[in-house]
């Protein structure tokens, strides 16, 4: 229990305003647990600065920078990016925290195992894409070209560049999760997951464009495992999921084909009505014509 936060029961009726109290309550100290880690990150900023370095091909040289603000701001952003990654664990309690007193016994079993199962998957996308993805991208892109022009990447542009790819794998492997909890609470089923295939492959790659810098290599590269993390998620979430949520899923969606089989059906019966009154009249004007 935190500072200012009261702890609250199932049965408990709490107004909006407390909601909202709680919330700004719990905001606050998640900001001062990030400042407190942005700081130590910035006073230690040489080595997330070298860690994020290491993936340049060895043979490009060094960074540089083009304004006198552009090291300061660079400095800031990777240690701010440092104090997000280190604070995950006690962002992902407090969210807990936050929605527990609204489940039940069995519910808050299940996403307490998403604060540890979510810290789990955020460091392993962040390194996943330092270890594997980011050394293939950086030896496609600085290559490309450079039998032409002359490579000069600034650090502003580069640690940018790092942040946002490591970020957006981290949060990208949070997916599996995030449907894993809509399946067990019935937001969503695994009936529609896998009717809708198609869609989430696109939807995929139309995320991967909006998380990563604006280039077709590193989209390409989250696309495809975002959408083996979509695939893994559905699996994952067959083993929550409530049979008979499931078998009512299917239900529905045969009573619908049926009802749109009947529709259509329906529909070609008037077209064909309609068709044999137009002729039958046809037939009547040649009549009275020929009588």
């Amino acid at each position: 229990m935190g500072y200012g936060i009261k702890e609250l029961g199932f049965t408990d009726k709490v107004a909006i305003s407390s909601h909202l109290r709680e919330a700004k309550d719990r905001l606050i100290q998640v900001a001062i647990v990030v400042l407190i880690f942005f700081g130590i990150s910035f006073y230690f900023i040489v080595i997330p600065l070298a860690w994020l370095e290491d993936p340049l091909p060895p043979n490009f040289g060094k960074l540089s920078f083009i304004t006198p603000t552009e090291p300061f701001f660079t400095n800031m952003k990777v240690a701010f990016m440092c104090s997000l990654f280190i604070s995950m664990p006690f962002i992902l309690y407090h969210l807990w925290q936050f929605v527990s007193p609204g489940l039940k016994v069995k519910e808050k079993k299940i996403t307490m195992m998403f604060v540890f199962f979510g810290t789990l998957f955020f460091v392993f996308g962040g390194l996943f894409c330092y270890f594997l993805v980011m050394p293939i991208a950086l030896r496609f892109l600085m290559t490309y070209g450079s039998n032409f022009w002359e490579y000069q990447v600034t650090i502003g542009f580069y640690f940018s560049f790092a942040t946002k790819l490591i970020l957006a794998f981290a949060f990208a492997f949070q997916t599996p999760l995030i449907m894993v909890l809509l399946t067990k609470f019935g937001v969503i089923n695994t009936v529609k997951m896998r009717l809708y295939r198609k869609w989430a492959f696109l939807g995929c790659f139309v995320l991967a464009s909006v998380l990563t810098p604006p280039d077709i290599i590193t989209q390409v590269m989250l696309g495809f495992p975002l959408y083996g993390l979509y695939e893994f998620g559905v699996v994952a979430s067959a083993l929550f999921e409530d049979p008979k949520q499931r078998e009512l899923a299917i239900k529905q969606m045969h009573l619908q084909r049926e009802m749109r089989k009947a529709k259509k059906e329906a529909e070609k019966k008037a077209k064909a009505k309609t068709g044999t009154a137009k002729i039958k009249k046809i037939i009547k004007k040649q009549d009275k014509k020929a009588g």
